[in-house]
């Protein structure tokens, strides 16, 4: 008798246990491994953040990608509306949409998270021009692959935005929430802890920065990332479609890790 896969285990055993807590199983040793990254180390100097947004201000675009492909499968935003099904999911959704697209700025006013992440750069001088130049290709109308290589993206920018548009236009909506959840909202805490980690040992200031990266561990770990697994385990259904999400989840990881691959050589490279 042939071995079975860990997705394949999993599939077995979506009956018994939440899907949610499955794909956190089967998914953990690339957790461990991003969590490890030895990049957040690295970013000790000015120099390498600005590396360091110059890669990541890609990630933070192309999440909303993701979340509005679900406030789409979710929510109702067409007319004539009708009720969705899940109202507390609807509300997640929207909660999420409502501060990523107009959080409090820290000064007293709103903005998207994106503009707050941009205007962070400007404290330190990191070049947004490769990201500027890659949105206005999508405004006129370019492919996300095009856009991608008109604005010069190193290849590990490439993988991971194109890989997150497939998600978001082409995958279930249960792999979407996966993603979502597993890629973004539930491990973005323990990722951003670690920068500000960094940032400390480092005594770099960048209130800025800092305040984008303090809101989302507040917002995340109290309560999307909670949240993010029940609209898993509503979505996740059957072990078939469990299966799936797992394999999708852990490609998704890999493209996150791949992403910090990037950035640690390009911080590398500029200080040999």
């Amino acid at each position: 008798m042939t071995s079975s896969s860990p997705a394949a285990a999993a599939c077995i055993q979506v009956t018994n246990r939440p899907a949610a807590d499955i794909i956190l199983a089967e998914t953990e040793d690339l957790r461990s491994a991003l969590l490890q990254h030895p990049v957040y180390a690295r970013i000790c100097d000015v120099p390498a953040l600005q590396i360091f947004m110059q890669h990541h201000v890609f990630a933070v675009l192309d999440f909303m990608w993701l979340l509005k492909r679900l406030q789409k499968e979710l929510t109702c935003i067409q007319n004539p509306w009708l009720p969705s099904q899940n109202s507390d999911l609807t509300r997640f959704v929207n909660e999420i949409v409502l501060g990523e697209e107009s959080d409090e700025d820290g000064g007293g006013r709103f903005c998207s998270h994106f503009a707050l992440y941009l205007n962070s750069m400007k404290d330190v001088h990191a070049n947004p021009d490769a990201l500027h130049q890659f949105t206005q290709s999508l405004r006129s109308g370019v492919s996300v692959p095009d856009a991608l290589a008109m604005a010069n993206t190193p290849i590990s920018v490439k993988n991971f935005v194109g890989f997150t548009h497939h998600v978001a236009s082409s995958c279930s909506a249960a792999e979407v929430a996966c993603v979502f959840c597993f890629g973004r909202e539930d491990i973005i805490p323990d990722m951003f802890q670690r920068l500000l980690s960094s940032f400390e040992d480092a005594h770099l200031q960048v209130p800025a920065l800092s305040y984008y990266i303090r809101r989302h561990i507040e917002l995340d770990g109290d309560h999307h990332g909670p949240l993010a697994r029940s609209m898993v385990n509503l979505l996740c259904h059957d072990s078939a479609t469990t299966g799936q999400c797992i394999q999708t989840t852990r490609t998704a990881i890999q493209r996150r890790i791949q992403l910090w691959d990037g950035v640690l050589a390009e911080i590398n490279a500029s200080h040999r």
